[in-house]
């Protein structure tokens, strides 16, 4: 009915009609009961409310001739007025059938979708509509009227665009568009600048996007306008923020920098944070994060760790391997090493220190005062050294979150005591995050045993890892490639890479086109050497690898034989190259990502599958020579203090082939296990020492048969007895023949 209306009242009252302003309607009375009408044209409106709204002060005849001399002025003002509105003598309406566009009206249906879509768990829909109500609402609902009418619903509509900005800035902050955020934020202060909430969330903000300085200064401009407008002193949630940014300048962060962009997880993201909420309000637990190699769990975790140390949380991290020979407690003691527990472990009682001085003893220097701890031979003594740890991490003295890289490879002691952990003392503000890799089942029946009990004390959360999708995997691939794919290259994408994180981006940094080319051929090929992987990404890996320089590449096998974590000293002596020649290989590797620095001369592979691939191109003879050099490598490094390596030492001779050696180790692992009280750890290294030890036998035994043969004849002997020598001839005949084809490797034949 008639050219559509405009009107808007937020920030300004305007009205135009076919995109041209209406001039006449100038004067504040009629755009006051415009504006009147308009907000409540969904019923009529009596004369008498009206009068007393426009004009409260005057006497109820003189209102009533004001409105009447008013819509004689409206009439002559608006074109076709009387399309517009219905008036008779006991009422004013909107008509029904004019057509109007409100910016209220919009501002408000943008928040009903956005509630609709949050209950329907549509977070990307629920941001659309949340940035399109803080968009409608361009200020306050006419700030040059201050009829007493105006009020309430000026408040009203206050109010509900804070709470759209602190919903919007969370939502934002969820999807890790840190930025844009704090836009939000920002909004939400100059409309509320007392809001110590809306301070909390613009230093956090600040913090995770990695301004520091932001932080600080949101937190100063807080301190300045409580203290000038109510007189008082920031919270204590506030406070403490702020004093975990000054203690983690105080203290460098682990350097967390990301390797690649995450991708998708806003599902997993959600939950981190809920567990992360649950842990500082005083719930301690631990939260696994599992799914196949390359699934992006090591990715996800760093996220949550960068996120958390960007805002002062003291953060720790540690990895597994699956190499057998790690120390009992490693987890515990990379922890003990990190720059968060430092403070904490100078704070502690002597008493206390000396049992944690078990597993790091380099802390005893620096304090002359804590005395000798003795060996560990009686279970009460256990109980106490599982005390001092807990006792170590809980004086950190602010919200402590720790990380355990493949935890499905972690030694029974530190889980029992990360369950000690867990359930001691008061309640901490202390999340344990850790990795799982699911296709290690047998590898994982110690951590089974753990999270069921965690399940049954509501200790656990528990995020598995899926793969992106189709979308998300050209996204990931087109943020490392630097250019979008087109829909043929997504498509193929998809096809060889299955949505793993891993995958995708060695697919990408093996040279996209050449490499899908590569990976189709490899497919009509015969199974790999590696068959744990796909040929695809057998392929795609083998290519990359083989992009180093041959002196690279060689510095690369002999790393891959040590394992997936190495140090510079052993590498150096194992290698058998000159400083210049490591150095430069070592940087090689570094600079293309095959391999990272974690420590002071510590490094270890960007992914295990890289150090797998390159183990498996060394020939089995070869292997074994580079297994006796590591071994022998790590003897000379680590010289008298051998029982915290022994167990690797030994793992390498047994690979080497020489069995007494490798039984000797593994029996000064177990002795060293024992001291420990790691019952489990003992056991197991005393097997593996007789198992050597009765190779070493058999394999004498085999050299002596194999010497009198000619002199015995088989007829005399019994079957079994028979069968036995067969079995030990036939190993060393196959220790034969890898030394003959090790000499002809070598040259010599």
């Amino acid at each position: 009915m008639g050219a559509t209306l405009h009107m808007r009242m937020l920030g300004g009252f305007a009205i135009e009609q076919q995109g041209a302003p209406i001039a006449t309607i100038a004067s504040p009375r009629l755009q006051a009961l415009l504006a009147y009408l308009a907000l409540h044209r969904d019923q009529p409106q009596p004369r008498q409310r009206l009068a007393a709204a426009l004009w409260p002060d005057s006497s109820e005849s003189q209102a009533h001739t004001n409105l009447r001399t008013l819509l004689h002025r409206l009439h002559a003002a608006l074109p076709d007025a009387d399309r517009v509105l219905c008036i008779d003598a006991q009422s004013i309406a909107w008509h029904p059938a004019a057509a109007l566009t409100l910016d209220v009206a919009e501002f408000e249906a943008a928040l009903i979708r956005a509630g609709q879509a949050a209950q329907a768990g549509d977070d990307d829909a629920a941001g659309a509509a949340l940035e399109q109500a803080a968009l409608c609402y361009a200020g306050d609902l006419l700030p040059d009227c201050y009829d007493e009418w105006v009020l309430p619903e000026r408040e009203r509509l206050q109010q509900r665009l804070l709470e759209a900005l602190e919903r919007l800035a969370a939502l934002l902050e969820r999807r890790r568009d840190y930025a844009t955020a704090l836009v939000y934020a920002r909004r939400l202060l100059q409309l509320d600048p007392l809001n110590e909430a809306a301070y909390l969330s613009l230093m956090r903000l600040h913090a995770v996007g990695g301004d520091r300085a932001g932080a600080l200064r949101a937190y100063h401009t807080c301190a300045t306008v409580l203290a000038s407008e109510v007189g008082s002193a920031p919270g204590g949630a506030i406070r403490a923020a702020y004093e975990r940014l000054l203690a983690a300048e105080a203290s460098p962060l682990v350097d967390m920098s990301p390797v690649t962009p995450l991708v998708g997880r806003a599902r997993e993201w959600v939950e981190m944070q809920a567990a992360w909420q649950s842990a500082i309000a005083g719930s301690p637990r631990l939260l696994v994060l599992s799914g196949e190699a390359g699934i992006g769990k090591t990715r996800l975790a760093d996220e949550l760790l960068r996120w958390a140390g960007r805002q002062g949380v003291a953060v720790a991290v540690a990895h597994c391997y699956a190499a057998e020979g790690d120390l009992a407690y490693a987890p515990a003691i990379a922890w003990l090493r990190c720059d968060a527990l430092r403070p904490a472990l100078a704070r502690l009682d002597a008493a206390w220190l000396s049992e944690v001085a078990r597993l790091a003893p380099e802390l005893l220097p620096a304090r002359p005062d804590v005395p000798r701890s003795r060996p560990l031979t009686q279970s009460w003594q256990r109980q106490r050294l599982f005390e001092a740890l807990a006792r170590a991490f809980h004086a950190v003295g602010r919200p402590l979150l720790l990380l355990i890289d493949d935890l499905q490879w972690c030694d029974q002691d530190t889980l029992e005591w990360l369950h000690f952990l867990l359930r001691s003392g008061p309640p901490e503000r202390l999340l344990i995050v850790g990795t799982v890799r699911v296709e290690e089942p047998a590898a994982a029946q110690s951590l089974a045993e753990l999270l069921d009990a965690l399940r049954h004390e509501s200790r656990a959360s528990e995020i598995g890892l899926g793969p992106l999708s189709p979308a998300q995997t050209a996204e990931l691939a087109g943020l490392i490639a630097g250019r979008a794919l087109s829909q043929e290259q997504a498509a193929d994408m998809f096809a060889e890479t299955e949505g793993n994180p891993l995958f995708v981006v060695e697919t990408v940094r093996a040279g996209f086109g050449a490499a899908l080319t590569a990976e189709r051929g490899a497919a009509a090929q015969p199974a790999s050497a590696q068959p744990q992987l796909p040929p695809g990404v057998q392929a795609v890996i083998a290519r990359r690898l083989k992009q180093v320089t041959p002196a690279a590449r060689e510095l690369l096998r002999v790393a891959a034989v040590i394992g997936r974590s190495f140090v510079f000293g052993v590498l150096a002596r194992a290698a058998d190259a000159s400083e210049d020649d490591l150095v430069r290989g070592l940087d090689e590797l570094w600079q293309r990502r095959i391999v990272r620095e974690h420590g002071l001369d510590a490094y270890d592979f960007t992914h295990d599958k890289l150090r797998a691939v390159a183990y498996e191109s060394l020939s089995t003879a070869r292997r074994r020579v580079l297994h006796r050099r590591v071994a022998d490598a790590i003897v000379a490094e680590h010289g008298a203090n051998l029982d915290a390596v022994s167990a690797q030492i030994a793992s390498h001779y047994e690979r080497a082939g020489m069995p007494g050696p490798a039984a000797s180790y593994y029996r000064r692992a177990a002795e060293s296990a024992a001291r420990l009280y790691a019952n489990a750890e003992s056991i197991g290294y005393y097997r593996r020492a007789l198992a050597e030890e009765d190779v070493a036998r058999a394999s004498a035994h085999a050299r002596a048969l194999l010497d009198n043969r000619q002199q015995r004849p088989p007829a005399s002997l019994e079957p079994a007895v028979c069968a036995a020598e067969a079995e030990m001839i036939a190993e060393a005949g196959a220790r034969l023949a890898d030394a003959r084809a090790l000499a002809r490797e070598l040259g010599f034949l």
